[in-house]
């Protein structure tokens, strides 16, 4: 083509195919996956720093077995000083699990865990996330790092 001869047909079928590629090349991409992707490393920087839980604010971890949910947190009372810290978000596709007394269930994908995180059931294929946690009895604080 020449650019004398460039004319409105021509331009609309370059238009076009331009269009159609364009499509093809965004229609490749998963932007489910890359929006969750940015999301989970959103989630994980704010989840890095340590938090700091009053015992006294939580009368249920006064006692061994007792538990509390709270952010994104599982956490349970396993001994005098020891706790078990889990994260409430599926290791499969990020929904928030519901804790059945016995252990965990995925409510959208139907994957359960024990009640120390392990899958039990797929589809999910990794543990819930669990992380450490250290208890000072002079403070009556529990650091989850």
């Amino acid at each position: 083509m020449e650019k004398d001869n460039f004319n409105r047909r021509d331009f609309l079928k370059t238009s076009f195919k331009s269009l159609a590629v364009g499509t093809i090349a965004l229609s490749a991409l998963d932007v489910k996956k890359l929006f969750a992707e940015s999301a989970a490393e959103t989630k994980s920087e704010t989840e890095s720093a340590a938090k700091v839980i009053s015992i006294s604010e939580h009368p249920e971890l006064s006692s061994v077995g007792g538990y509390i949910i709270t952010g994104n947190y599982f956490i349970k009372r396993t001994g005098d000083s020891k706790f078990l810290v889990l994260s409430i978000i599926c290791s499969h596709k990020k929904c928030d699990v519901d804790y059945t007394g016995e252990g965990f269930e995925c409510p959208c994908h139907g994957s359960t865990y024990s009640s120390t995180g392990k899958v039990l059931q797929g589809p999910a294929k990794k543990n819930l996330k669990s992380y450490k946690a250290t208890y000072d009895a002079e403070k009556n604080t529990l650091t989850i790092n």
